[in-house]
């Protein structure tokens, strides 16, 4: 009796190990591309001398247009079919988004705007199965076992995701932003056409490698899927009342502003991350500390000039040349701000096994109200902070978002009953808030000629959450309309 009672409550059912890690190592593969493509509004406004608002453009497809407009598609495929079509689905579209890289390179030897644009069908393409991917994969996970593991066992899955953000930053760093060329936006005005092609190219050719190798990945796992017996997860809500749903949950005042919270939370994150190397590159002005050691510096020279530049920084290169790790040395000014994208994904990380391990002592809501007055305050250091003191506080916000979007996920979702499911797909296309708030940000920044001053749109957002978290949130009332 207790022996089958054990067997029922697993995390994992018996038999389906190695399915299960397949499942398990997307929720690390789908964060690769995701953060590699943050470190991309700083290649691509190096590469094609772009403003702020047209590189912000890639966050708008990548999160508007991917996320936002094909979660519920996915959801109703894979209500149709199986959750193993709808994992299927969504590789085959990344896999397909990758692979457009390539004609989205050739075509800057006819025009830059038009390559830009292509790239841009690329990300689509890219984040569309993306979307897939994620929607489905979470369902799979949740679905398959007993549903008093369902939570800890998706827990469990999405603990990967973080490392899967700092491999893809990692990525872009060694093998992206590494091979640009330091020549500013003003240096290249003055280059003949076919100079600036050339440089271009060779430039276009590392983020498409890149994302080559990537779509080589899923690839790889699409194929172990397809020839694997994956379990049977049933969704044993089949027929749903979507009116009768929607009306409960709109009055629903807690679900209400959880996906309000949940909206702004994606936009501050990515805006955050999204122009952090711009911002660190303007603090530290890392592009006239490279200026001054002349026309083509060595690695060496460049190293040693950023490694006086501020202390974290030095230490980071220090312990990179200790362990061998010469890639992360860097060769460009983005490099060098991508240190700080780097060790923020490094804190974003650690502080979610802080706050997890912190709520076996304080509920969740007291930990969301702490991260977000924290946040906030850091976001004003990072207004009006100078130097490497605002480049630091830019760098703490990430510890404090490392917890948001699970606790926000829990408290918006409380008390609701047979209406959960329909109200998971809220929580999701809330991710749109990354492309609305990237894209003021990036407006911002334009318009008042200050990549300081654009981080009012985080800092707004962090205290619409911090508003939630220390009141609605803690209303006992859960109830509809109340």
């Amino acid at each position: 009796m207790n022996t089958n009672n054990v067997e029922k409550h697993r995390l994992i059912p018996a038999g389906i190990l190695f399915p299960f890690i397949l499942l398990t190592s997307l929720f690390f593969i789908w964060a690769v591309p995701n953060n590699m493509t943050d470190t991309m509004l700083a290649a691509f406004k190096r590469i094609m001398s772009l403003t702020d608002t047209e590189t912000a453009w890639i966050q708008v497809v990548c999160y508007l247009l991917g996320y936002g407009f094909f979660a519920l598609p996915g959801a109703i495929y894979i209500k149709k079919r199986t959750f193993k079509s709808g994992v299927q689905m969504g590789l085959l579209l990344c896999i397909v988004g990758s692979i457009l890289f390539y004609p989205a390179m050739l075509v800057n030897n006819i025009s830059s705007p038009l390559s830009f644009a292509t790239y841009l069908f690329a990300i689509f393409v890219m984040f569309a199965g993306l979307s897939v991917l994620e929607t489905s994969t979470n369902a799979y996970v949740y679905a398959l076992g007993d549903p008093t593991t369902a939570t800890r066992r998706l827990n469990f899955s999405q603990s990967f995701n973080p490392f899967g953000a700092l491999a893809g930053a990692l990525a872009s760093q060694i093998f992206v932003l590494s091979q640009l060329n330091t020549l500013t936006a003003g240096e290249r005005a003055h280059l003949s056409e076919s100079e600036l092609t050339t440089i271009q190219n060779g430039e276009l050719n590392a983020v498409t490698m890149a994302y080559l190798i990537l779509g080589v990945v899923m690839l790889v796992v699409l194929l172990l899927i397809i020839f694997t017996k994956m379990p049977k997860a049933q969704d044993d809500d089949k027929s749903l009342n979507l009116k009768a749903t929607w009306g409960r949950l709109r009055k629903n005042k807690n679900y209400i502003w959880g996906v309000i919270a949940q909206f702004f939370y994606v936009g501050a994150q990515i805006a955050v991350w999204s122009f952090m190397i711009r911002y660190a590159m303007h603090q530290l002005d890392f592009d006239s500390v490279i200026v001054t050691l002349g026309a083509n510096p060595s690695q060496d020279a460049i190293i040693g000039a950023l490694r006086h530049v501020e202390p974290v920084a030095g230490g980071f290169y220090a312990l990179c040349e200790f362990l061998g790790l010469d890639a992360m040395l860097p060769r460009t000014a983005e490099q060098a701000a991508a240190t700080y994208y780097v060790l923020s994904l490094v804190l974003f990380v650690l502080g979610r096994f802080i706050c997890t391990w912190l709520m076996k002592y304080t509920r969740p809501v007291n930990i969301l109200s702490g991260l977000g007055i924290l946040a906030v305050i850091c976001s004003f250091l990072t207004i009006y902070g100078e130097g490497f003191i605002g480049v630091y506080a830019l760098m703490g916000i990430s510890g404090c978002m490392s917890a948001m979007f699970p606790t926000i996920y829990g408290l918006g979702m409380r008390g609701l009953g047979d209406d959960t499911k329909i109200a998971g797909s809220g929580m999701v296309m809330a991710i749109a808030g990354a492309a609305l708030l990237t894209q003021m940000q990036g407006i911002l920044s334009d318009q008042v000629g200050s990549i300081k001053f654009a981080y009012w749109v985080p800092a707004i957002a962090f205290i619409i959450i911090t508003y939630y978290s220390l009141t609605i949130a803690r209303s006992k009332k859960l109830g509809n309309g109340k």
